[in-house]
């Protein structure tokens, strides 16, 4: 039996001088009024109250522990109302977006969030990479924002202490810039790509990317760019260049001038929320509906 309720029924008894009438009060029997009387006398080894035929009164400590129980009471309530309405408070979540780090489908997800939790607000936080050398895209997280929505390398979470929640699989496709004739193609075929220069990060900083790499360099026509990064500047020179870059499945949006095609190939990368080790308890409370919901 919790304290506060003991303390309650025996404010309810020493105001109605009758067990039977803070019972009713209480919406509880008599003898449970009785048993929660003894166990507070018992804890506290004070008598509080003079029992005879016609009713109860308070015995002179029973006086004293009276005036401090109604303290005590409005105290635990007052508390109890404080750490509700902090809960209740808006709190702003960060997250950090870019021209990679969006679609359809993960802003949907931040309003399905925001309509079952209305007490979280997102902050929407530009930042230049979501992908490629991931320096300033791994190093804002937990700094700059929360979290992210991206494709990720478990090799990179590893050593930038971070962790995802994997909401898809997205298959990786090739931007096209719309002046070259591939991009009134369909369906590219591995043939396609024969004599074209095709945009990658760096070997060793995706193995999604290295597994696409892989495959490439076994034809000798192809031409490989290492790029730095997937920020603007960097579609842009595919775009200035004809070079074809290997990209995932939302990224059409993110240059008006990149047309993105599906390749025979069966090559996919991790898509999800990437957040810190170590993060707010909000961020939780994020993954928790991610995992329930989706």
């Amino acid at each position: 039996m919790l304290i506060n309720d003991q303390l309650t029924t025996f404010i309810a008894v020493a105001e109605s001088k009758s067990f039977n009438k803070a019972a009713s009060q209480l919406f509880i029997s008599a003898p449970g009024v009785i048993k929660q009387i003894n166990a507070l006398e018992k804890n506290i080894h004070v008598s509080l109250f003079n029992r005879t035929h016609s009713g109860v009164t308070l015995t002179p400590a029973g006086e004293s522990f009276y005036q401090d129980a109604k303290k005590l009471v409005a105290a635990y309530t007052q508390s109890i109302n404080h750490a509700q309405n902090l809960a209740e408070e808006k709190q702003v979540v960060k997250i950090g977006v870019g021209p990679l780090a969006t679609g359809v489908g993960i802003n949907n997800l931040w309003l399905e969030i925001s309509q079952k939790y209305p007490n979280i607000n997102f902050q929407f936080i530009p930042c230049s990479c979501a992908l490629g050398s991931f320096n300033e895209f791994l190093a804002g997280i937990n700094s700059e924002f929360d979290l992210v929505s991206s494709v990720y390398d478990v090799n990179l979470l590893r050593a930038y202490s971070l962790t995802a929640t994997e909401l898809d699989l997205t298959p990786l496709k090739i931007s096209v810039p719309i002046q070259n004739p591939l991009s009134n193609k369909k369906r590219l075929s591995l043939d396609d790509l024969k004599g074209q220069t095709i945009a990658l990060s760096p070997r060793g900083e995706f193995s999604c990317f290295d597994r696409v790499r892989d495959l490439l360099e076994k034809e000798p026509t192809i031409t490989i760019k290492n790029i730095n990064g997937f920020d603007i500047p960097v579609l842009n020179s595919c775009v200035e260049n004809n070079w074809l870059l290997c990209s995932a499945e939302d990224w059409q949006t993110a240059h008006p001038m990149l047309k993105t095609q599906n390749v025979d190939w069966d090559f996919t990368a991790p898509f999800g929320l990437v957040y810190g080790e170590t993060h707010r308890q909000v961020v939780n409370q994020i993954v928790d509906f991610v995992n329930s919901n989706h």
